[in-house]
């Protein structure tokens, strides 16, 4: 009988020494990367606006795409990403994916050129302080 207690004993003795090393492992200072800084957090949504230049694109023209990112008026240069994507409305087969760069005036802009004429419709992929945004906008690209 008194086996069966210190069985007991033992296991309950494990069960502690495993929840007090879990809840050890969540408090320590190390490399945690759960932890978000949060002094650039808001709860204004970021807002994109898309453009690109020339407005009146031509095939095989250089078309340098742009994303002016913004959050309670504010510029947000550090998003955790942007990418154009730019569909063929004819053939979703026939896209363009770039990757945006922040440029000097605060901007994300990367540059394509599209070899068909036709109607497209670009989507400008915005990941910044926890936050999506995906705005899509037609493009005409003449002959």
């Amino acid at each position: 009988m008194p086996g069966f207690f210190l069985k007991k004993i033992g296991y309950a003795l494990m069960i502690a020494a495993m929840v007090a090393s879990v809840l050890a492992g969540c408090a320590s200072k190390g490399n945690n990367q759960a932890v978000m800084d949060m002094s650039k957090m808001s709860m204004d949504p970021i807002k994109v606006e898309l453009t690109w230049s020339p407005a009146g694109a031509s095939a095989n023209q250089e078309i340098i795409f742009k994303a002016e990112v913004t959050q309670g008026g504010d510029v947000v240069d550090d998003a955790d990403e942007v990418l154009f994507e730019i569909v063929n409305d004819n053939d979703s087969s026939k896209k363009l994916e770039l990757k945006g760069e922040l440029d000097e005036e605060g901007k994300y802009t990367a540059a394509g050129t599209l070899e068909e004429a036709g109607m497209y419709h670009v989507t400008s992929h915005v990941t910044a302080r926890t936050q999506h945004s995906m705005p899509t906008k037609p493009l005409t690209v003449k002959p």
